[in-house]
C-alpha cells in the first residue's frame, strides 16, 4: 500500500508541478496518475497555497474517483481548514484498506486532537509500529509532525513526554531539543528549558537559535540581564537576526527600560516597516513613559491603516483608555477586539479585571473562564477567578477550580495553594486547609499574605497562628540583617 507521507525526489516533484501548471495555462488535458497528483497537492500544501491544493485535489478525484490516498489527502486539507469532523467522517471507512499506511493514522490522530477526542495515542502507537524499520530521516520527520500535533492541541505534558523520546533517539537534533525546551517553558519550568538549550549549544556552539531560546527562558524567569546577554550573543552570531532584536526590546520592556525598548523596536521597524507588533509594542512603551498621546496616535494610525480591523491595536487603545482612567471606554475597546479575535486570551483576562473594577462580577467570572479556555497556564486568571468565587461565598466552586489548576497545570504555584487553603478554611474544611497551607508555606513562606488577606486571624487554628508568627519573626530578622548589611556597605563605600 502506498504511504501518503512518502518522500519524493525534489526533481520529480518540480517536474510534476511544472507540467501541471503548464497544462492549466494552455488549457490542455495532460494525464497525471494518483502519485503525481499527491505530489502536486502536497507541494501546494507545504507552500501554503491552499486554494490550489483544493483545486488539484478536486481534479484528481474527478479523474481517479475516491482513491483512498486522495480521500486521505483531502482530509488533511479539511483539517488544515478547521473541518476536522468532516475529515474524520471521510477517512474512518478507509481504516481496513489503509491499515498499513502510517499517513492514515497520522491524519486520524490530527483530527481527533482537533476535536478533543480520545484515541490519538492509539493512533500514535500504530504509527510507531509501522515506522519501526523506516529510515532515521523519515522517523525524525514523523516525530516532528506528531509533536506539533500535540503542541497545537496545547497538550504540553504529553508533548513533553513525546519530545523526551525523540531526544533520546535523536540526541543531536536541535529541533527536538528546542521543542522540548519550549514545552518545559509552557509548563512553567524555564530552568529545565535552559538546560536543554545549553545541550543544544554543546551540539552546535554557534547556534544563534539556542542563545535566542535561552534569552526567551531567562526573560520568562525575570532574569532580564541574563536574557539580554543571551540575545546579544544571538545577534553577534547573526546581526540580521530580527527576532532576537525584537525580543531584546521585549526584555528591556519587561525590565522597565522603556527608552531602550523603543530603540529596539525602531531598529526592528527599519527591517520590517509594516510590522504591526513592533508598532503596538512601541505604543506600549509610550504609555509606560507617560507619553499617552503619542501612544494613542500610534494605535489610531494602525487602525486607520487596517480599516479598524486590527485586534492588537484595539488592545493598545484599551490600555490608553485605562491609563486615562476611562475604564468603560477600555471595556468597549476590548469588546471590539474580541469581535475581531474571540480567542485573544490576554484580552479576555484584562476584560475580566476591568469588569471587576466596574463591579460586574458575573461578567468578570465569564471573562476569566474564557481566558482559561484558551490558556490554562495563566496563574493570575485562575487566582482572579477563585477570588471572585470566594467573594460570592461559592467556596466549593473555588476549591474545585483551584484543585484543577494545581493538579493539571500549575502544580508548584504557591499563590494558588495559599488561596486553596483559604477557600478550604472558609468552607469549614480545616484539615484540608492545614494540609495545603503547610504545603504552600514550605514552598514559599513569603507569599503568606495571599492567605492572610482572605482569612480572619481571629478564626485561625493555633497551629496556623504559630506558623504565621514564625514567618513574621523570620521576615523581621531577615530585614534587620539586610539593614545591617546595607549599613556595612555604606561604611565601606565611604572609606573608599
Amino acid at each position: 500500500m502506498h504511504n501518503s507521507d512518502d518522500w519524493y525526489d525534489d526533481k520529480e516533484v518540480e517536474e510534476a508541478v511544472s507540467r501541471y501548471e503548464a497544462s492549466k495555462l494552455t488549457g490542455g488535458s495532460q494525464y497525471f496518475d494518483v502519485d503525481e497528483y499527491l505530489m502536486i497537492i502536497d507541494y501546494y500544501m507545504v507552500n501554503d497555497r491552499q486554494d490550489e491544493a483544493i483545486e488539484a485535489c478536486a481534479k484528481a478525484m474527478r479523474l481517479h474517483g475516491d482513491e483512498p490516498e486522495l480521500v486521505l489527502m483531502r482530509a488533511r486539507i479539511d483539517i488544515h481548514q478547521g473541518n476536522a469532523e468532516k475529515a474524520l467522517e471521510s477517512i474512518l471507512p478507509l481504516e481496513n484498506m489503509l491499515s498499513d499506511d502510517y499517513g492514515y493514522y497520522l491524519t486520524k490522530a490530527s483530527a481527533l486532537l482537533d476535536l478533543e477526542r480520545d484515541g490519538f495515542d492509539e493512533c500514535f502507537e500504530k504509527v510507531f509500529e509501522l515506522i519501526e524499520d523506516e529510515s532515521s530521516e523519515l522517523r525524525e520527520d514523523i516525530f516532528d509532525e506528531m509533536g506539533e500535533m500535540l503542541e497545537r492541541a496545547r497538550l504540553y505534558p504529553e508533548a513533553r513526554s513525546f519530545y523526551e523520546m525523540a531526544v533520546e533517539e535523536f540526541p543531536e537534533n536541535l529541533v527536538f531539543l528546542f521543542k522540548l525546551g519550549f514545552c518545559y517553558e509552557c509548563l512553567s519550568k524555564p530552568e529545565k528549558a535552559i538546560e536543554l538549550y545549553n545541550k543544544a549549544i554543546d551540539v552546535d556552539p554557534f547556534s544563534e537559535s539556542a542563545w535566542y531560546n535561552i534569552g526567551i527562558a531567562y526573560n520568562r524567569m525575570g532574569e532580564y540581564d541574563k536574557a539580554l546577554e543571551a540575545y546579544n550573543y544571538a545577534i553577534a552570531l547573526d546581526p540580521s537576526f530580527s527576532d532576537a532584536i525584537f525580543n531584546r526590546g521585549n526584555t528591556f520592556c519587561n525590565a522597565g527600560r522603556y527608552t531602550e525598548a523603543l530603540e529596539c523596536y525602531q531598529e526592528y521597524l527599519q527591517i520590517y516597516p509594516d510590522s504591526v507588533s513592533a508598532k503596538c509594542y512601541s505604543g506600549e512603551c509610550y504609555i509606560q513613559l507617560g507619553r499617552i498621546d503619542e501612544a494613542d496616535e500610534c494605535y489610531n494610525k494602525i487602525l486607520s491603516e487596517h480599516g479598524g480591523n486590527n485586534a492588537e491595536a484595539w488592545y493598545g487603545k484599551a490600555m490608553v483608555f485605562s491609563a486615562r482612567g476611562e475604564t468603560k471606554k477600555a471595556v468597549e475597546a476590548l469588546e471590539t477586539l474580541l469581535k475581531i479575535d474571540n480567542e485573544h486570551d490576554t484580552a479576555w483576562f484584562h476584560l475580566g479585571r476591568l469588569y471587576f473594577m466596574l463591579e460586574r462580577n458575573h461578567d468578570a467570572i465569564e471573562a476569566f473562564e474564557e481566558s482559561l479556555k484558551l490558556n490554562k497556564y495563566n496563574s493570575a486568571a485562575w487566582q482572579n477567578l477563585a477570588l471572585l468565587l470566594i467573594m460570592r461565598h461559592e467556596y466549593g466552586e473555588a476549591i474545585e477550580r483551584l484543585e484543577t489548576a494545581l493538579e493539571f497545570f500549575l502544580p508548584d504555584d504557591s499563590t494558588l495553594l495559599y488561596t486553596l487553603a483559604a477557600a478550604e478554611f472558609l468552607a469549614g474544611n480545616v484539615q484540608s486547609c492545614m494540609h495545603d497551607f503547610k504545603k504552600a508555606f514550605n514552598s514559599d513562606p513569603d507569599m503568606i499574605g495571599d492567605f492572610l488577606s482572605l482569612v480572619p486571624k481571629s478564626r485561625m487554628p493555633i497551629e496556623l497562628k504559630k506558623l504565621c508568627n514564625l514567618n513574621r519573626k523570620r521576615v523581621g530578622k531577615r530585614s534587620k540583617d539586610n539593614n545591617q548589611d546595607d549599613n556595612k556597605n555604606i561604611d565601606e563605600n565611604e572609606q573608599h
